[in-house]
């Protein structure tokens, strides 16, 4: 698997990219994207792309979420 290197002064990125940052496979970033999920796209033509600032706000709003609720993990 190829690493990916995201240059900080870049805007936007593309799927796989932000699938890897928030450590989901490009399927379930998918699914949290809008219409369907809260994350927001840009479409620049035939392409989607996502900001770096509403990723950092999606993982800000999970986290509220979860605060003072206990967190099962599967092992």
């Amino acid at each position: 698997m190829a690493t990916v290197n995201i240059d900080e002064q870049r805007l936007l990125l593309k799927p796989r990219e932000a699938a890897k940052l928030l450590s989901i496979s490009e399927r379930q970033l998918w699914e949290h994207t809008t219409p369907r999920g809260p994350i927001p796209v840009t479409r620049i033509g035939n392409c989607v792309r996502y900001s770096l600032n509403a990723l950092q706000d999606y993982i800000r709003k999970q986290e509220q979420r979860t605060e003072g609720k206990e967190v099962s993990h599967v092992a």
